[in-house]
């Protein structure tokens, strides 16, 4: 995860290096609210829908806006997020379209790294030890997913911004003997401050 990581950090900045006249750095930090649902269904029928997790807590990170033209920018991140026993590291890539002069919308992809899953995991043991299909939680929870991000922002001046964005869980983190009945998807709602050098 290291790698991915590093390898990410750099094709961020070599993008932003490369396109370096029409690009802005800057950091950015808030907070971060993070909601688990996870849902245990047969035969097409839905048994249970937990709400295992809704956290509360901050994300601070690096933040770059490149200009691709007057009205539509990319805006990628790499975030570390953290709320009660949960931590993630997001790798967000907004396209932002300016809908008036300093009102923006956005939406993108969004990598996130989970670094610490705990209530997850303390949620799915719960789970299988009621239906007896006990496994290692480590081998069968993903670390990696992929979400999709929408949201909006005011560029208050030329160096700070607000942004408050949601993403939500395309991939399914469980990968488990229970297969497709058991499904864990996230959703987070993110709401901050940038500042761009």
């Amino acid at each position: 995860m290291k790698k991915l990581l590093l390898i990410a950090a750099i094709g961020l900045f070599t993008v932003s290096s490369l396109t370096a006249q029409s690009a802005k750095f800057g950091v950015t930090g808030g907070l971060l609210n993070v909601n688990a649902d996870v849902k245990l269904s047969a035969l097409g029928f839905d048994i249970a829908n937990l709400d295992a997790i809704n956290k509360t807590g901050f994300y601070v990170g690096l933040i770059v806006d490149i200009e691709a033209t007057e009205k539509l920018h990319i805006q990628p991140e790499l975030t570390y997020g953290s709320a009660g026993d949960l931590s993630y590291i997001y790798l967000p890539v907004m396209a932002k379209y300016y809908v008036a002069d300093k009102f923006y919308v956005q939406a993108g992809p969004q990598l996130s790294f989970s670094s610490n899953l705990d209530d997850v995991k303390g949620t799915i043991r719960d789970l299988e030890g009621v239906l007896g299909t006990e496994t290692n939680i480590d081998d069968v929870l993903k670390t990696v997913g992929i979400d999709l991000g929408f949201g909006a922002g005011y560029n208050i001046n030329d160096n700070f911004a607000v942004q408050a964005r949601y993403a939500f869980a395309l991939t399914d983190r469980y990968s488990g003997p229970l297969g497709g009945a058991l499904d864990i998807k996230e959703g987070t709602i993110n709401v901050g401050v940038a500042y761009f050098f």
